[in-house]
This record gives C-alpha cells, structure tokens and sequence, in this order.
C-alpha cells in the first residue's frame, strides 16, 4: 500500500472520529461514557448480583473486558464493511483494504482512551505499576495484529459469503463467555482447557492480566504463537482482499 493511500486512511479515520463525536451533544464524552457503561452493567451483574469473584474481581473483570472489547467490535464492524463501502467504491478505485484498514485504526483511537480510564481505575484500586508494565506496548501491537489478521480476513470473505455475517456474530458471542473473561481458564484441565487453549484472545486476556494485575512477565513462547497465528491471518486476509479486489464493487 502506498504512503498515499495511508494519508487517505488516516484522513478517513479521523474523519469519522470527529463525526462520531459530533453526532451527539455530549461528543467525544461518550467515547469515556460507553466503556464505563459497559463495564458498568457487567460488573452489577457479576460482583454484585450474582456475587461472583473475590475482593479483587472487580480489576480483574473489567481488564478481560476492556481488552476483550476492542477485539470484538472492531471484528463486528469489519464484517459489513466492504459492502457499507458501496458508495465509495463506485466512485473511485481504492485499494479494498482500505475498509477494514479504517475501521481498526477508528477502534484503536477508542481504545487508547478506553485503556487509559482502565489504567487510572486500577491506579485509584491499589494497584502498582512494576516493570511488567513495560510490555504493555508490545501487547497493544500484539493484539492489534491478530485483530488485523481476523479483521481482513472476515471482511474479505463476507461479501462472497454473506452467511459468514451471521456465523461470526454467534461465534463470537460465544468467543466472549469462552475467552476467559468471566471465568479463570488456567483452572480448566482435560479437554475442555485443550479446547479453550485455541482461542488465541485467552491467551491475550491471560497476558495482560499478568501484567497489570499480577506484576508478571507473560509466557513469551504463548504469545510467539499467537503473533505467528496472527501473521498467517493477515497474511491471507490480505490476499484474499486482493485476490477479488474488482469483484466486490459488482457484489456490494
């Protein structure tokens, strides 16, 4: 991709940005406003409802699911998005991965913010931050490369397979109970834990526990895999992108 179309990608990111938050009358407060809401309801269910977890729950929930969410929404809005890109394609040629390329940096932006208010609540609960932490960017590169992976693939292959769309909403609603973001899979033996264990976004959520709850260093060679698993996604999402780049204008 060229340093053009990247300039493009970037202007069309923040574009949207400022539209999002100019959308509403409270703006970019709500990019603050939907994690806390989200995070919110899942903890008046869980920690207080159901009264799940012990004293330190509450970190720990809300750590698997502000990770678990930019994961899972930035996959939902890539499924659609080359036939949302309709429009645009019919009036001029762009490189087809300039959709999903879009939607993930948007995502990213959001999360940032989103990490930054999970890192100040863990500051306020007590937490302390070690040398770990130091890991934390290369764990955002981690996990920004297999949602690249996973995102260019599934919006290269819903178009030719719109059943796809309503496939991955239901795997990943079930992605979400079984990644480990309510529940410790490290307790799961037999071959229910060799199961979960193929959910790469368990062993993400396991990393960044370990590093900003528990003062640990995450298992490297985990997460070697992941990152390889995650390459060998982009490596065929991108293909496929290009492999039917003319065919999508005539299918969207």
């Amino acid at each position: 991709m060229t340093p053009h179309y990247l300039q493009l990608i970037l202007y069309k990111a923040r574009a949207d940005l400022k539209v999002e938050a100019a959308r509403g009358y409270m703006g970019m407060l709500w990019w603050v406003l939907e994690p806390v809401l989200y995070m919110g309801a899942f903890y008046i269910i869980f920690a207080v409802a159901l009264q799940r977890g012990g004293e330190n729950f509450v970190p720990w929930l809300l750590t698997g699911l502000v990770v678990w969410k930019w994961f899972d929404t930035t996959v939902r809005m890539s499924l659609n998005v080359i036939v949302a890109g309709k429009g645009l394609m019919s009036q001029v040629y762009l490189p087809k991965v300039f959709f999903p390329a879009v939607v993930i940096l948007k995502n990213s932006v959001k999360f940032l913010v989103t990490l930054l208010l999970l890192l100040l609540f863990l500051l306020l609960y007590g937490v302390s931050p070690g040398w770990p932490w130091l890991m934390l960017p290369l764990l955002l590169l981690l996990q920004g490369l297999l949602i690249c992976g996973v995102s260019f693939t599934v919006s290269a292959l819903t178009p030719l397979y719109p059943d796809l769309k309503l496939l991955m909403n239901n795997v990943l609603m079930l992605m979400f109970f079984l990644s480990g973001v309510f529940f410790d899979t490290s307790n799961l033996h037999g071959w229910l834990g060799v199961l979960l264990d193929l959910n790469p976004m368990v062993h993400i959520i396991h990393a960044w526990r370990d590093v900003l709850l528990f003062g640990r260093w995450p298992d490297m060679s985990v997460l070697g895999l992941v990152a390889l698993l995650s390459l060998a996604l982009c490596a065929l999402g991108l293909f496929l992108l290009h492999r039917f780049d003319r065919l999508y204008p005539r299918l969207a």
